[in-house]
Formats: structure tokens, sequence, C-alpha cells
């Protein structure tokens, strides 16, 4: 009887222990903490200019890039200048580049056309999990720029 009360309590503090710890688990930034990276990066860029705001964009253990939120940067002939998640995007345009979906990413540029923020969504690659995810993305203008943050909703 004794054994068996003791396993039941070390169940019990086992189980305490699970719960407890639970609501530690990392949860995926959503849209505030996307909305504040971007304001961050504006005002980075502003104070600084676009050669050091594209620096610190790029620096993938930067400020800039949080987890599954990162700056990217394309200029308004869609060419990227920053984007610490996929270095090799820099120096290439968004033009000819489609979502997982298939459809055409031109539709980011176009969002700040005639505005100087807008949202777009669409497919693309979560490079902390190595599948493709629902993507939500604020974009601002910033003289010639086009920053971007964007998170995943799963």
């Amino acid at each position: 009887m004794r054994l068996r009360a003791l396993s039941c309590g070390a169940l019990a503090a086992v189980f305490m222990f699970a719960v407890d710890f639970s609501c530690l688990a990392a949860e995926s930034p959503g849209a505030a903490e996307a909305k504040a990276l971007l304001d961050e990066a504006v005002a980075y860029f502003d104070k600084n200019g676009a050669a050091k705001a594209f620096c610190a964009f790029n620096d993938p253990k930067g400020a800039f890039h949080k987890g599954p939120l990162y700056v990217f940067a394309i200029n308004t002939d869609n060419v990227y200048f920053a984007h610490s998640a996929a270095p090799t995007l820099v120096g290439t345009s968004l033009r000819d580049t489609r979502d997982a979906s298939g459809q055409p990413m031109s539709n980011v540029p176009d969002a700040v056309a005639t505005q100087d923020a807008a949202e777009v969504d669409y497919l693309w690659l979560n490079y902390e999990t190595n599948k493709v995810e629902k993507k939500h993305t604020y974009l601002k203008k910033v003289e010639k720029f086009i920053l971007g943050v964007g998170y995943y909703n799963r």
C-alpha cells in the first residue's frame, strides 16, 4: 500500500512539473511582434540611412532578425537589398519570384504603390521549421525602398 501511494505521489509530481512548465513552450510571434519590428526597422532606417540599415537588416544575429521574424527590404524596382533569413536573395529581383502556391510576388511592391503602408498574404518557406506556411506581411515604404516583416499563420 505504501509503495502504491508513493507511485501515485510521484506520478502526480511529474504531472504537476509538466503542467507548470508547459506554458514555457515557445509560441510563434504574431502580428504585434511583426508590427513592432517593422516600426523599429523604419525608425532605424530614418535615423541611420539606407546603407547602415541594410547592414543591420542583413545580419542574421542582429536586432532585426528575431527567430521567424526578420526585416526584408526591396527597392521600388523589386530588387532585394536585405533579407537576413535568405541572404542569397539580396541582389535578386522579386519580379520573377512566386510564392509556394505559384502566385507572383509582384503584389508585394504593388501593395504600397499608392500608399505608404500595406499588408499582403502569401505562402512562404518558414526558414526555422523548413515548412511552407501561410505568411502575413506588413509593408512600409521608406524613401525608394519597401521594408517588410511578416509572421507565419499556423
